[in-house]
């Protein structure tokens, strides 16, 4: 019913624009759709299934109508065409109303103030100074638009307006389907798929309806109003694209596949850069005015990034976003550099904060250095922009003891390929390991490269603790020492787009790329989550079994695991215990994240860096019985909150 109208008006073909009701039509069924969904008892892979239809449905009306943007809409005699929608603010004629009072209407003129996504018709108002009460609503083929207005651009600003009257109109819905993702999650291969297919519906009904452009830096935590849902939504849009390898399973059409892909792409972009915002300032405070302290404000910001940084770890966004990246460059060999800077983001938040997101990243390093390596293979001109920003990350990373050998490795294997003729990437290669033999290509420069060398390595040293030291050290070893007051023309070195920047105008382009390095990014895939050991919970959803896994406490509702105590956390990774183990030494581990640390870094304590074993580590059944003890008092408060107030008897 809601794909029907829709496949129909594009087989037609939208030379001459799309059908003046398709939107309103579209957005209608598509309200109803949703409200029937919710109230209806299909099970939860059906219903996945439903309302990923209905918001793609939404969707594909706002791309018919921006593919229509370009179709000039005059006829072959000079006059303007039939309207294709109508805008907020658009003067129309109202025409057809066949009842007594209607037909006093006909002819008078009447300016259009919003689409009730309800009923699928007009609000308009036959006075600018009209109060609401008397505003009407109209169907769209009782409104006549005046032809000086008549254009494709307007239709889809109006497309847009109905799109968001719609949301607005199930945001409740929204919001429900946001937190069933959260309780019925899974680690079935079948249902995680559905999810990831329901997220990037959802987010592509909402950049389309909003335009990525006009979406406020806090869009993705707005969209849950929770740092772990929003940590969720992000990691379900990251690993979407897995749904193109399960369509190419299926044996789907080869122009349908590459049709999907590129749909996957562009959607995984947005949301990235969406997903990069969230770190800012400006996603924290909003546009609120305050008399606090730089020295407050700047705490306040660091805790909210380490509060998101903790929710994207507890929800394992950087292993999917690691997976994203890599599959972002298989597809193409020039790839967009946002996933390359968000991943760049997250490894620079997670090595330079607490010591245990330094070991989240270490876990993740040999998948983090497999991209890399992907674009030094690559070899593409268009890749080294994003291998730049990866390199940005693994400067990071190289601070990190438990790394170095790997760091010094990909180094190695840099240096041997033709990406090390490129300036910024060389300069990123020398900060990461300053002993790797890279002095003798610096040699080789010409004077204009030599001088980009130095000014990006003098912008990413502030990435190392000691990036002084190493700097100076660059420079021992080149035996120069560069001169940052001459002016550079570097327009051959700059990505597609940018302009030629003598030497001060650099550095302040430098260092707001810094800036988007530490605020966008994008991570390669690390193995899959190893099985958690915990028996699962019962079918009753208000019912908690006497032992929980990671998995079963990610699907609680009113659990915080960001707000877990310390002592009821992994040594490690930071995230809440499941199947708990205590070492010889005193530290609790989650046993499969232990197994993972002593598979990447050898048999070595993370915490104490003294020998250690798994087998020498003994189940901590004290401290698993806290967890459950914890998740019965924050569901038992959650409850409490949530439970109505009686009325107030004066």
């Amino acid at each position: 019913a809601v794909l029907g109208p829709l496949q129909a008006a594009a087989g037609a073909g939208l030379s001459s624009g799309p059908p003046p009701e398709l939107a309103a039509r579209t957005c209608e069924a598509v309200v109803r759709v949703l409200r029937l969904l919710a109230r209806s008892d299909l099970v939860w892979p059906s219903k996945i299934l439903c309302n990923a239809c209905s918001f793609l449905a939404l969707a594909s009306m706002l791309r018919a109508f921006q593919s229509a943007v370009d179709v000039n809409d005059v006829n072959s005699d000079g006059s303007h065409g039939k309207s294709i929608f109508l805008a907020p603010g658009q003067v129309v004629a109202i025409c057809g109303l066949r009842s007594l009072r209607g037909a006093e209407l006909n002819g008078a003129r009447a300016q259009v103030r919003a689409f009730h996504a309800d009923s699928g018709r007009y609000i308009v108002s036959l006075n600018e100074e009209d109060p609401p009460s008397e505003w009407k609503k109209l169907r769209v083929e009782n409104l006549k638009a005046d032809s000086d207005t008549s254009n494709a651009s307007l239709a889809l600003a109006g497309a847009r307006e109905c799109g968001k009257a719609c949301l607005e109109a199930v945001a409740e819905i929204f919001d429900d389907l946001l937190f069933m993702m959260h309780q019925e999650e899974s680690d079935e291969m079948c249902l995680a798929l559905l999810h990831a297919q329901l997220a990037s519906t959802m987010w592509e009904a909402l950049v389309c309806c909003a335009g990525p452009a006009s979406l406020p830096a806090s869009a993705v935590l707005d969209l849950s109003g929770d740092i772990m849902i929003s940590s969720l939504f992000a990691r379900h849009v990251f690993s979407v694209h897995l749904t193109a390898h399960a369509a190419q399973a299926a044996h789907a059409a080869p122009q349908d596949q590459a049709a999907t892909v590129r749909r996957l792409l562009t959607l995984q972009e947005s949301f990235a850069e969406a997903y990069c915002r969230l770190y800012q300032p400006d996603a924290h405070w909003g546009p609120r005015e305050t008399d606090e302290s730089i020295h407050d404000l700047q705490e306040s910001l660091d805790a909210h990034i380490l509060r998101v940084a903790s929710a994207a770890v507890q929800m394992g966004v950087l292993p999917q976003l690691i997976d994203c990246c890599d599959f972002h460059l298989a597809i193409s060999p020039q790839p967009s550099a946002t996933l390359p800077v968000l991943l760049s983001r997250l490894v620079c938040i997670f090595a330079s904060r607490d010591a245990m997101l330094q070991r989240h990243i270490i876990l993740l390093t040999p998948a983090i250095l497999a991209v890399a390596e992907s674009f030094v293979e690559a070899g593409e001109a268009g890749a080294r922009h994003g291998l730049s920003q990866v390199l940005d990350g693994v400067i990071a990373v190289s601070q990190l003891s438990e790394c170095s050998g790997s760091v010094e490795a990909l180094t190695a294997r840099s240096l041997q390929s033709e990406v090390r003729h490129d300036p910024a990437v060389l300069s990123r290669l020398a900060l990461a390991h300053p002993g790797s033999p890279w002095v003798h290509t610096f040699a080789s420069f010409s004077g204009k490269d030599k001088a980009v060398f130095w000014q990006h390595a003098q912008a990413r040293s502030c990435l190392l603790r000691h990036g002084e030291e190493v700097l100076s050290l660059l420079q021992e070893l080149c035996g120069e020492t560069p001169e940052p007051s001459s002016p550079i023309d570097v327009s051959d070195a700059l990505p597609p787009n940018q302009h030629s920047f003598d030497d001060g105008q650099i550095v302040e382009v430098i260092a707001s790329v810094e800036e988007a390095c530490l605020a966008r990014g994008e991570a390669p895939e690390a193995p899959a989550p190893p099985s958690l050991s915990a028996l699962d919970l019962p079918r009753k959803k208000d019912r908690i079994a006497k032992r929980l896994g990671r998995s079963d406490l990610a699907r609680l509702r009113g659990v915080d695991l960001a707000a877990a105590p310390e002592d009821l956390r992994c040594a490690i990774d930071g995230k809440v215990l499941g199947a708990p183990v205590q070492s010889p030494y005193g530290h609790i581990f989650e046993q499969d994240t232990l197994r993972q640390w002593l598979a990447t870094c050898g048999s070595v304590c993370p915490i104490t860096g003294q020998p250690l074993r798994e087998e020498d580590c003994m189940a901590d059944t004290a401290t698993q019985q806290k967890v459950l003890e914890w998740v019965k008092a924050t569901r038992a408060s959650h409850k409490e909150r949530r439970r109505p107030q009686p009325p107030y008897e004066p």
